[in-house]
């Protein structure tokens, strides 16, 4: 069985290397498989200090700027590409990997070109959030693809999904018109548009998606979200605008009934309204 060369991109954000979930790990696996290679941006605005900066296989750049995912992903395709490794592993500082994660994703069982994407079952609150089905709109009553290789139109997370150099290359990279948040969503649509397959692994993992937390999300945070949200349905999935728009006014009511910062609600009315206007 082959092993495919990995780079890796873990994009850091006002968190500290030790507190990072999967760092002993992530630091273990790469001194046992000194041919593959680990890019850390960190869009954090002052310097953290990461201690196994200075390895070989390992580098570190800062960005307090803070632009967002998709420049830290595209320059890590960059360095994929200039140091020909097959695959591009995407890491999210809140995703808390194993090492049959690790494992599953060095054993390269697809070699075909037609597969251009692994991902693990992604767990929240022991609910699973990733990858879900998204032939028809993605709501509440979400539903998973099966394990193993599928050419269904699907939709996961970002964070440990592991993307085939050459497809990126193909597709331009990463869209600046999402740098944070639905490039996830622009990213999977290339798949289904280019008419190729994902492979989900029977692998599940725990992620913190802080996304379902209101409490603690900023409302820089959530007009981001809002205005990503209204791009993609109106320059990507157009045909899935309409549905878009029942779903902002029944998370209108229910955030007006269960969410103590009253600026949540109103920015997601407000968010309705407009795109409504867009409609007519």
């Amino acid at each position: 069985m082959s092993k495919p060369s990995l780079q890796f991109v873990l994009v850091l954000y006002r968190q500290t290397w030790p507190a990072v979930a999967s760092n002993k790990l992530l630091s273990t696996f790469l001194q046992e498989h000194p041919e593959n290679h680990l890019l850390i941006i960190d869009n954090s605005p002052e310097i953290k200090d990461v201690p196994i900066v200075g390895e070989a296989n390992i580098t570190y750049q800062q960005y307090p700027e803070n632009p967002g995912l998709a420049p830290a992903y595209n320059l890590a395709l960059a360095e994929a590409s200039k140091h020909h490794h097959e695959w591009l592993v995407l890491l999210d500082q809140d995703t808390t990997l194993t090492e049959d994660y690790l494992a599953a994703i060095l054993a390269d069982k697809q070699p075909l070109d037609e597969v251009v994407c692994r991902v693990p079952q992604m767990f929240a609150n022991q609910k699973q959030i990733s990858p879900l089905l998204a032939d028809t709109y993605i709501d509440r009553n979400w539903h998973c693809p099966p394990i193993g290789v599928t050419n269904r139109r699907v939709m996961a997370i970002n964070s440990a999904s592991v993307w085939r150099v050459s497809f990126l290359k193909k597709i331009g990279g990463f869209s600046l018109e999402f740098p944070l948040d639905f490039l996830d969503h622009w990213l999977f649509y290339q798949v289904h548009v280019h008419h190729k397959e994902i492979e989900v692994l029977p692998i599940c993992l725990e992620h913190d998606l802080s996304v379902l937390h209101y409490q603690t999300m900023t409302m820089e945070r959530y007009q981001s979200i809002l205005a990503a949200e209204t791009r993609y349905y109106t320059e990507v999935e157009i045909e899935k605008k309409q549905r878009h728009l029942q779903q902002l006014q029944r998370r209108t009511i229910k955030q007006f009934l269960s969410v103590g910062n009253r600026s949540i609600w109103r920015a997601t009315w407000k968010s309705y309204q407009n795109l409504r206007r867009k409609r007519k």
